[in-house]
């Protein structure tokens, strides 16, 4: 298990590309980069948009555990709905220059595990972006596109279809008692269209989980200047579980779900109290942050610079494994994707699976998530199971292509909570 940890904590740089090949996803291509965020300026846990019109900013933050500085230069592209890059030319979605270097860095203070902390705010003056839609943010090494560092998604908004959306219980009662239900309907009596039906597409996410994302919904009900999305099946999300979690904001104490902290070198090993299945018959309540990670440390001046990175020992306890199954640790921390580094092994002396993984001081949810299903909010996941009742929040990306363009672009952007309040 110590040479496990070790080798990821090591710091060697590999490339992880697909036939040199990006992926139109959230992806860290290198090992050494750690802490991926992408945000509005000013709200760290917010949903990487902005509207087209207004001054708002994105902040992309992120570390590389290494004691020299990188020249990381960065580009944007523009996407379908689909994510798959347009046939536009760069000058079409953007003005300024199509490479830029990222200027903004700090060394890591104080810390067992030294870093370099970068940041990045667009657009700005060097980059300008014009249009409505689904982009990427592409970042590289010294201006070479061939030499990838990380993508992430981001959307900008110009916000022409109003939209009125409902999450509850879903009426299904194939689904009663594990899933919730998405209605929502769209004025598009402000676009020139006269085919909504053809020029209008919508994307329904859980949790900002794009690998549950629901594509392509028709309206049920065409009206003049509306239409209706309101299904018994088509819009369904199995409920899940409320996410798990553990907070290192402070390493001076065990907190609720911290057993042991204990120094080993060269880091803090910090293992978690033994995390059991759920009980399938009964919802449990727990405020979460759906999924997503907060980076702090209780006693630093600046959490970017001063948290340290240390080692998560996680411990799921069942009595035998799943047999021809892997079990992964899941969730923002791993980009809502199945990583090597977050899967887990069966310990017959522990008695059961295990996972340690390198993570920067802070509050973090997780779930736990079987290879064979679809998601980890499946109905029948016989570690964290379903209910109607769980908290998610819930977004829905409109589309719109007005017969003139050769693009989508994103003209109407909802989130809700399960709970019927709504996220600002």
């Amino acid at each position: 298990m110590k040479i496990f940890i070790y080798l990821l904590i090591l710091i060697s740089i590999t490339i992880d590309c697909e036939s040199n090949n990006i992926s139109y996803s959230d992806k860290t291509y290198r090992s050494t980069v750690h802490s991926v965020e992408l945000f509005r300026d000013g709200w760290r846990l917010s949903a990487p948009y902005r509207n087209l019109r207004d001054t708002t900013t994105l902040a992309l933050e992120f570390d590389d555990l290494t004691d020299q500085v990188e020249t990381f230069t960065y580009t944007i592209i523009h996407c379908t709905p689909d994510w798959i890059p347009t046939d536009m030319q760069e000058t079409e979605y953007m003005s300024g220059l199509s490479d830029n270097e990222i200027r903004n860095y700090r060394f890591s203070r104080n810390t067992l595990q030294p870093f370099i902390h970068y940041r990045l705010t667009f657009p700005g003056e060097d980059l300008k972006i014009k249009i409505a839609g689904n982009y990427i943010l592409y970042v590289y090494r010294n201006y070479d596109r061939d030499d990838p560092v990380l993508t992430r998604r981001f959307y900008i908004v110009d916000p022409q279809i109003p939209v009125k959306m409902d999450v509850h219980r879903t009426d299904n009662l194939n689904y009663f008692y594990n899933s919730q239900e998405v209605d929502f309907s769209l004025d598009y009596s402000r676009i020139p269209t006269d085919n909504p039906t053809r020029d209008i597409r919508v994307t329904l996410l859980q949790n900002y989980n794009w690998n549950r994302a629901i594509q392509d919904l028709q309206p049920k009900f065409v009206h003049p200047g509306e239409l209706i999305y309101d299904y018994e099946e088509g819009n369904i999300f199995a409920g899940g579980s409320e996410f798990r979690h553990f907070d290192t904001k402070s390493l001076k104490f065990n907190s609720d779900r911290i057993d042991a902290i204990v120094y080993e070198r060269p880091l803090r090993h910090v293992y978690l109290k033994p995390d059991l299945p759920k009980d399938a018959k009964y919802y449990e309540y727990q405020e979460d942050l759906n999924g997503r990670y907060l980076i702090k440390w209780d006693d630093a001046t600046d959490s970017d610079t001063e948290a340290d990175y240390v080692v998560i020992h996680f411990l799921l306890r069942v009595a035998e494994p799943f047999e021809g199954k892997d079990v992964y640790v899941f969730g923002g921390l791993s980009d809502f994707n199945l990583l090597p580094e977050f899967k887990m092994t069966y310990d017959l002396q522990a008695g059961g699976y295990v996972c340690a993984a390198i993570l920067k001081q802070g509050y973090y949810n997780y779930q736990y998530f079987i290879d064979d299903q679809a998601d980890p909010a499946d109905i029948n996941n016989p570690i964290e199971h379903s209910f109607f009742e769980t908290m998610n929040e819930y977004y829905l990306f409109v589309y719109f292509k007005d017969i003139r363009d050769r693009y989508f672009r994103l003209s109407g952007l909802e989130i809700l909570s399960s709970v019927k309040v709504p996220v600002k």
